[in-house]
């Protein structure tokens, strides 16, 4: 008796485990929005707007004569260089998914990933 009922246990456990893996994998995929552009915003307002599919190197004119140094590549964007003192916008890394950020405070910038549907 005991061992039907360990048997049936570890079939809900089971059923349950692909239920769930199911949904997660379907909601990633309906979910999933193609990233399209990289938008530029020096004190909140958008001055350059880049295919995150085209490969670009630019150098943004920031606050103060402070630069920052926007590179796409390889579908991914990520700041090069900068001239802030403190470079956290250098070590926050690439970014290639709608909603993901780099932001220069010093330098009041931001770059922005946003989907074709944004």
């Amino acid at each position: 008796m005991k061992d039907k009922n360990k048997i049936r246990d570890l079939i809900l456990a089971a059923a349950i485990l692909i239920i769930a893996g199911g949904f997660y994998i379907g909601n990633r995929l309906i979910n999933r929005k193609p990233a399209a552009i990289v938008e530029v915003s020096l004190n909140s307002h958008v001055i350059h707007q880049l295919d995150l599919n085209k490969d670009t190197e630019i150098v943004i004119e920031g606050y103060n004569g402070g630069t920052n140094t926007l590179v796409i590549k390889n579908g991914q964007a990520y700041i090069a260089d900068a001239t802030c003192p403190d470079n956290v916008c250098v070590y926050q890394g690439k970014i290639s998914r709608p909603g993901e950020m780099i932001i220069c405070l010093p330098n009041l910038m931001i770059a922005k990933i946003v989907g074709e549907e944004e």
